[in-house]
């Protein structure tokens, strides 16, 4: 993700005369199982009206200068994930920077942040969304990647299932990890994965608690009992075990060795995902055998 972020800078730096917006569009949506995983708030809602006035905040932590953003009211039909029995919610979107065409070259413009989603809300709409609360403004956001869903659409009734699925698991992990179907448990430890080492989507500083011991005794077991496919390991893929895998980043100090893929002259190619796999099992009765999964945490201001 971070590789598509400072693309898109890079692209309004050396693209003088482009809108800062359509920059942002490069960072590719992920699927929407994925995008509740990474959300802090996810609602089904319909846009009631938007507010005259533009609400001057932060773009996100570290920057020092304010930007307009457009804020719109949401009536909740349904609170999939969020606090309390909120009702309506209000959401902030940056209101498009145009730059100047005729600045000289070199000229320093606005750039918009790319990591709120370049989103046009419309009045009547219908749709999940996926967001996170601004840092310092009362109202909540549209992180980039995470583009709602329409549930006018076919498409977006069957995203709206997939959706609730993972929320579902997130509201009982151990209920799901504890399944009688091994593929009920593969999928419900790669949420909980998924979601523990989900970096802030809007930024900020982290740092690594250990989860509880009988969560990561269900959730390492789990991982071996789904597919491993390479086919799975898209970005663009619905959350898959070896997604979960990749985002433990085990190295040598896990005790964990890449295993060597070799491809033989002629035969099929091998599938690198179900290699991991039976690499991982065999490290988890070896080496990784004491291994702690570690989410990533806020880190608390002092």
């Amino acid at each position: 993700m971070l590789t598509f972020l400072r693309a898109a800078a890079r692209i309004v730096a050396v693209v003088g005369t482009a809108d800062a917006a359509l920059a942002c569009k490069i960072v590719p949506p992920s699927p929407p199982a994925r995008r509740a995983i990474m959300a802090e708030t996810v609602v089904v809602g319909k846009v009631t009206g938007f507010e005259n006035e533009l609400v001057q905040a932060l773009p996100h932590p570290g920057v020092k200068e304010k930007v307009g953003f457009k804020v719109a009211t949401i009536k909740i039909d349904t609170g999939l994930i969020v606090a309390g029995n909120t009702k309506e919610i209000r959401i902030g979107s940056i209101a498009p920077v145009k730059l100047d065409p005729n600045a000289p070259i070199g000229a320093v413009q606005p750039i918009a942040s790319c990591r709120h989603q370049v989103f046009e809300l419309k009045e009547g709409q219908e749709l999940i969304l996926f967001l996170a609360k601004h840092p310092s403004g009362d109202f909540y956001t549209i992180p980039s990647g995470t583009p709602p869903v329409d549930l006018k659409t076919e498409q977006g009734k069957k995203d709206l299932e997939s959706v609730k699925n993972v929320v579902a698991i997130l509201a009982d992990p151990i209920k799901a990890l504890k399944s009688e179907k091994p593929e009920v448990r593969a999928e419900a430890a790669t949420v909980m994965v998924l979601k523990h080492r989900n970096y802030p989507v809007l930024g900020g500083e982290v740092e690594q608690v250990a989860i509880g011991a009988d969560e990561n005794t269900l959730v390492l077991k789990a991982l071996t009992e789904g597919d491993w496919g390479i086919q799975n390991a898209r970005f663009d893929a619905p959350p898959s075990p070896f997604q979960a895998f990749q985002s433990l980043n085990l190295t040598a100090k896990d005790g964990w060795i890449t295993p060597v893929i070799v491809n033989a002259p002629g035969a099929p190619p091998v599938d690198y995902g179900m290699v991991q796999k039976d690499a991982f099992m065999k490290w988890l009765d070896g080496a990784g055998k004491n291994y702690q999964i570690k989410k990533l945490v806020p880190k608390t201001q002092k």
